[in-house]
């Protein structure tokens, strides 16, 4: 199946780009040898002296990504010179083999320059489509991906959805198997995003949690408990009475924090099974039958868009937690 830079979660598909589309000598964004001298000059600090540091040999996957980006680069600058060089020639052959067909040079000059101006739009329009970046949005090969995403910062989600995407760019598929892989492809990016949602709102939660601690306010609960046994003025019993009863509210609140933060861990624990799940279930089609692949591939669209459903749920649950103001 082939995969581009546009089918793929947006933040990775980013990070992709900007190794693959690195300058040549710093492709990958590594210290890895290429071409010329394998010794990178560096500074270490403006008292110290110059030092030398060696860079590594690329491995087998590195190379060939490499070498793919050499053949792009090589491609979008041989039609780029055809987009110049073919309109140029066709009007001076226009201008050439029409001139006893015009009495006034002005409507022969008009031909051959409408000629080239026709000839250099299509040729760049022809050009454009060989850009590096445009080539990698609409394929990306199993060699550049191997290369790129171990170099990657990713969490543990990202991970395995960049190990589905290698195992989906193995899996051979007819058409109607690609276009179910296709849905799971949005799918799976649905998912990568409800995962960073859900650890966007945990972490939002847990400094609200630090400031309120369960074991601090129920030791506050007793205090304001005693106190209020003791006392038998009116006015300070309702004082403390009022008090006692904030002080319950909060401490609910921080329960109830406590407990969506472990449902928003959970869920986020889920959400990486089922992306490891259809990993799994991807790596068992490399041998099932046409048949068995395709209902497999409907059980994978399935499992994910079930889990979409659930992180939502997930999410509305603990909605109402976020907008609480906890005094």
């Amino acid at each position: 199946m082939r995969i581009g830079l546009k089918d793929i979660d947006a933040e990775i598909a980013a990070k992709v780009a900007e190794r693959l589309l690195s300058p040549l000598k710093d492709f990958l964004g590594e210290n890895i040898h290429w071409k010329g001298i394998p010794w990178k000059f560096r500074w270490q600090a403006i008292s110290e002296a110059p030092t030398f540091q060696r860079k590594r040999e690329p491995n087998s996957d590195e190379r060939a990504a490499y070498e793919s980006r050499c053949r792009r680069e090589d491609s979008f600058g041989y039609r780029i010179a055809a987009a110049i060089l073919i309109p140029l020639a066709s009007g001076l052959c226009t201008l050439t083999f029409t001139r006893s067909g015009y009495e006034l040079s002005g409507g022969l000059l008009l031909s051959s320059g409408a000629v080239w101006a026709g000839g250099t739009a299509l040729g760049t329009w022809w050009a454009l489509k060989a850009r590096p970046q445009t080539r990698l949005s609409y394929s990306l090969s199993l060699s550049e991906m191997r290369a790129v995403f171990p170099h990657l910062a990713l969490n543990r989600a990202e991970r395995v959805y960049c190990d589905a995407l290698l195992m989906m760019v193995r899996t051979q598929t007819d058409s109607g198997t690609e276009r179910t892989f296709q849905e799971i492809m949005l799918q799976l990016n649905t998912l990568l995003q409800n995962y960073r949602q859900l650890d966007q709102r945990r972490q939002s939660l847990l400094p609200i949690m630090g400031m309120h601690s369960v074991a601090d306010l129920e030791r506050e609960f007793g205090e304001l408990g005693r106190k209020l046994d003791t006392i038998s003025d009116t006015i300070t019993r309702n004082a403390v009475q009022q008090s006692l009863e904030m002080c319950s509210t909060r401490l609910e609140n921080a329960r109830q924090i406590i407990q969506n933060l472990e449902r928003l861990q959970v869920q986020q624990d889920a959400i990486v099974q089922t992306l490891a799940s259809a990993l799994s279930a991807m790596a068992r089609m490399q041998t099932a039958p046409v048949l068995q692949a395709g209902e497999t591939a409907q059980e994978i669209a399935q499992t994910v868009s079930q889990m979409n459903q659930q992180t939502w749920a997930v999410e509305k649950a603990v909605e109402e937690v976020m907008t609480i103001g906890i005094e």
